[in-house]
């Protein structure tokens, strides 16, 4: 499993199947065949995902739309972002 951290660079993985129901995103991972349910901020991190982007470029986003410290806000990504990449639904493109 990769480890991430600030620097890392994430975007989605292009095989996941996805679409935004009622504000949520729902996703089926053809390899796998695994459903998955994005809502609230993880929608919002889903969205900053479309292009390559690094973890501290979505940590910034957050902060500066979600009331949350820097701390929390860091080690909260970085799980997420650690358990999207378990799923194989995104992919490291940089990791300086």
């Amino acid at each position: 499993m990769v480890a991430f951290d600030t620097s890392s660079v994430v975007s989605r993985s292009a095989s996941p199947l996805a679409a935004n129901v009622d504000g949520e995103i729902v996703m089926l991972q053809p390899s796998t065949s695994r459903y998955f349910g994005l809502a609230d901020t993880a929608v919002r991190i889903w969205q900053l995902l479309e292009t390559p982007t690094s973890v501290a470029d979505i940590v910034d986003a957050l902060l500066d739309e979600y009331e949350v410290d820097q701390q929390t806000c860091t080690s909260e990504v970085l799980t997420f972002i650690s358990e999207l990449a378990a799923a194989g639904l995104i992919v490291t493109t940089t990791h300086s």
